[in-house]
């Protein structure tokens, strides 16, 4: 059973909803209400986090509702970006990246996203656009949002990235710069972006004034593959121990994984992980792999899969897109890495060719067959017992990807429900329909277990 909202939860759910019947005429004290109710929450993790999370938990929550918050916090050394971009050069800048994912997910946590929506379909935007970026546009369309000064995007992963942030920067009157990103990786293609990178570098430098310092961005990036290698040795910690995670907690660590990727906190949550994992208690219940985004205010999803001993989630595919799996095997039930094989082709000596590999190799770049085997690997080592593809209203990639993803994944022995919902908007949810799927969907996981023993 889910538990019931924490104090500063429950203050953050008042402000929101005194947040959604100001949008339309008071957008701007809407806005300054809402921050106040994030700077509740962001009290709450520091002060009284979540007990039942393991250690590593409790710091994945707290850097990514401070990521948010800070960037709210300064709006002036704030970049307005996308989920997928390398943003080790926004903070060796000393910025501060705000993405479209993060500021959707806490208006939602914080039940203030109908007010948002309702400006951005009432200004023309479709109703079935991704609710993640309605909710950022129907920021600008309803005035909350302050103009940043900058504005930058890049392809990966999806058609409403080369939409929503070409329009913002129209709306708002900010500078734009966007990164092509290619499909395939070549070491011509790896220059591309790079240089795409430096140009975005010298725009940075320009609009907020500040000089680059390419040692800084170096020991980003350094960190940044030293977290994602931490990732990468967690995935079979992760069989058969109890997670003390809920949907929520997966959001923000993905956040964490890229929003803060490069920074010290997110490094010292990666080998805290490695620390908590061995030790925490042996898991009976079913372990699944979910991919993409989650609904983390769905009660009745909550009530099946948060801090559960019948099931959790114990790998989230939106964590591990980042990670080079060169080298490692799954070998008699180990899993080793052959230390021949680099991980990188390109090392933090070459801040530049790194992240533009990175982004290059991003599962959720290119043909879906890439996303999928990425999911069957990570389910593989940690030992997961079905997989969960859940279609966000609104993502043509994840719904496009889906059957594939049904049929290769069973292919392999992994059974696979595609769910359908949204992370955003609650009134999109069916929760009948979604409970029942996800109750009959576990059910036959344990029956399939009772059958192999």
């Amino acid at each position: 059973m889910a538990d019931k909202p924490s104090m500063g939860t429950w203050v953050v759910d008042c402000f929101g909803k005194a947040v959604t019947g100001m949008v339309d005429e008071h957008p701007r004290r809407a806005a300054r209400l809402l921050h106040a109710g994030f700077a509740a929450k962001r009290f709450q993790t520091r002060h009284l986090p979540e007990a039942r999370q393991l250690p590593s938990g409790r710091m994945g929550a707290r850097i990514a509702l401070e990521s948010v918050t800070g960037a709210l916090d300064h709006p002036q050394g704030a970049v307005l970006t996308s989920m997928f971009m390398p943003n080790e050069l926004f903070l060796a800048l000393g910025l501060r990246p705000l993405i479209a994912e993060a500021l959707a997910e806490f208006t939602t946590g914080a039940w203030a996203e109908e007010g948002f929506v309702r400006a951005a379909e009432q200004g023309g935007v479709p109703e079935t656009y991704c609710s993640f970026h309605k909710a950022l546009i129907g920021y600008a369309m309803a005035g909350s949002l302050e103009p940043p000064r900058l504005i930058a995007n890049c392809s990966v992963a999806c058609d409403a990235n080369n939409i929503t942030f070409k329009w913002l920067a129209d709306k708002l009157g900010s500078p734009h710069a966007y990164i092509d990103v290619p499909y395939k990786y070549s070491e011509d293609a790896c220059s591309y972006v790079a240089d795409q990178l430096r140009e975005l570098a010298r725009g940075l430098e320009q609009t907020y004034g500040r000089t680059l310092d390419e040692r800084v961005l170096s020991e980003h990036v350094a960190r940044s593959q030293e977290t994602l290698e931490a990732l990468v040795r967690s995935l079979p910690l992760r069989r058969r121990r109890f997670m003390h995670n809920d949907m929520g907690l997966e959001m923000q660590q993905a956040l964490d994984a890229h929003i803060a990727l490069g920074t010290p906190d997110t490094l010292g949550m990666a080998r805290q992980q490695l620390k908590d994992l061995p030790g925490a208690e042996e898991y009976r219940g079913l372990s699944l792999v979910w991919m993409h985004t989650a609904p983390f205010f769905s009660a009745s999803l909550q009530q099946l899969v948060d801090c559960n001993q019948r099931a959790q989630i114990a790998v989230s595919d939106m964590c591990f897109d980042q990670v080079s799996l060169d080298g490692w095997r799954l070998e008699d039930g180990v899993w080793r890495r052959d230390e021949s094989v680099p991980a990188w082709a390109h090392t933090a000596d070459e801040p530049w060719e790194a992240m533009a590999e990175r982004l290059i190799k991003n599962v959720f770049n290119g043909p879906g067959e890439r996303r999928v085997e990425r999911v069957r690997r990570i389910a593989e080592v940690a030992g997961a017992d079905g997989a969960v593809c859940f279609c966000h209203w609104g993502c043509k990639e994840t719904m496009g990807v889906s059957q594939l993803a049904k049929r290769e994944l069973e292919a392999a022995g992994i059974p696979t429900l595609v769910l359908d919902g949204d992370c955003v908007q609650r009134s999109n949810n069916t929760e009948g329909q979604s409970s029942t799927r996800m109750g009959a969907f576990l059910e036959m996981l344990e029956a399939r277990r009772g059958e192999m023993r």
